[in-house]
């Protein structure tokens, strides 16, 4: 790993960046976060995790989910949790691929690139003699052109105020003596962060989770029409409308497809373990689950904490019923910062290390701020993109299409934390 820390230039030129697949890409912001957090740690000590060793696992999960190859391993385990017979594996895979689709590909792979994008430029540029910025994709600034639909459909409108209080408390963690105070203080910036990018990618997660429904009971037939009259029709609309707008029968089925996905196949990773959130959650090896909840100390980190959880032990450890609820999400998330927040472990690099030098070979492509893909092309003694491995026919749904050559610099901005007085 380099001794070089990031910087917010490193940040920008790889979100920016569009000529990877979004699995690689996925794990190019794994290894990026886990940079980050070890440049933070280099401040505040490793008494506490900081929300960055959280985020590199999340991101290395989310990059085997969007590897939908013949080999995916996402599938494979898929399968398995499903119990598919062997014989049936190529029909399950080809089933899974349909009911996706390029949204699920696509739609989470932009949410995942923009809470990058915000989260990792607060981190980089805490220690600058002004730490009052940070970038974010705007569609909804005067200062951008009209954006496509699908960028305000897909990333949410989420408070700053979390933001800011991150960045405070992560200022102060630097200057505090006390290891235990320090460990808090980090407590509630992770608290603060994961309220903002969990309700940033709300609608992304809606729209991953709810897909597979919603094609089956709102576009299928409409695609068969579709060939016949030969009029294409706004499959993204379906696709990203709010759950309490849907048919009675497609909420219905999509509450039920949630639930049934939450309870038994979704799981979040951790060096150690997947720990399936379905499942009351339960403390690690050498970890005491009492000694987690004692009383918090710091005032604005018990605060933050109560947004979400009580006190109660069993409450706030109990299985989530379904992962699309940002209070229930946030619950477990909450005290799973409470119980892993001094594993070790979440330190450690996430791939191999020829892994871990390919990727950090590709956190240095593309430049500063503009993507590079017609250099590639038209320069052939430059390095070769490596190729897809599977590629959706996107072509055939223009939403896809629009999704899969959006360029979103033209839609980046930076925002005060603290917004001068008029």
């Amino acid at each position: 790993m380099s001794d070089t820390p990031m910087t917010a230039d490193d940040v920008l030129r790889i979100a920016a960046y569009k000529d990877r697949s979004p699995a690689l890409e996925a794990m190019v912001i794994a290894y990026s976060y886990h940079r980050v957090a070890a440049d933070l740690a280099a401040h505040l000590g490793r008494d506490g995790n900081n929300w960055y060793c959280y985020a590199t696992w999340t991101s290395k999960a989310v990059g085997e989910s969007l590897d939908l190859t013949p080999d995916s391993p996402f599938i494979a385990d898929f399968g398995r949790r499903l119990r598919v017979p062997q014989r049936f594996r190529r029909l399950f895979r080809a089933t899974l691929l349909t009911l996706l689709g390029p949204s699920y590909h696509l739609g989470l792979a932009l949410a995942n690139r923009a809470i990058f994008l915000e989260t990792a430029s607060l981190a980089v540029n805490l220690w600058q003699d002004t730490p009052d910025r940070f970038l974010r994709v705007s569609p909804e600034s005067a200062l951008t052109p009209a954006p496509p639909e699908f960028l305000t459909k897909l990333l949410e409108k989420a408070d700053p105020r979390y933001l800011k209080d991150a960045a405070r408390l992560l200022l102060e963690a630097k200057e505090a003596t006390d290891p235990a105070e320090r460990a808090e203080l980090v407590l509630g910036a992770n608290i603060a962060l994961s309220a903002y990018e969990q309700k940033r990618a709300q609608k992304a997660l809606e729209l991953v989770l709810y897909r597979p429904v919603r094609w089956l009971t709102r576009v299928s037939w409409r695609s068969l029409r579709s060939l016949v009259t030969r009029r294409p029709f706004p499959r993204f609309r379906l696709y990203s409308a709010r759950h309490e707008d849907q048919p009675w029968l497609t909420r219905v089925l999509e509450e039920k497809w949630s639930s049934l996905y939450t309870r038994h196949l979704f799981s979040v990773r951790t060096p150690l373990s997947d720990i399936k959130v379905g499942r009351p959650l339960t403390a690690p090896e050498g970890v005491d689950l009492a000694a987690c909840w004692a009383p918090i100390q710091d005032e604005r980190v018990r605060k933050l904490a109560e947004e979400f959880i009580t006190e109660d032990l069993e409450a706030s450890t109990a299985g989530v019923a379904d992962w699309v609820s940002y209070p229930d999400r946030m619950r477990f998330i909450v005290s799973y910062f409470r119980v892993y927040h001094t594993v070790a472990a979440l330190y450690d690099v996430p791939f191999g290390k020829e892994v871990a030098a390919g990727l950090a070979e590709e956190m240095e492509r593309g430049l500063v701020p503009q993507a590079i893909s017609d250099m590639f092309q038209n320069n052939p003694a430059l390095p070769t993109i490596r190729r897809k491995l599977y590629r959706y026919p996107a072509e055939t749904d223009p939403d896809a299409y629009e999704m899969a050559h959006f360029d979103f610099e033209p839609f980046l901005e930076a925002i005060p934390l603290d917004p001068p007085e008029k």
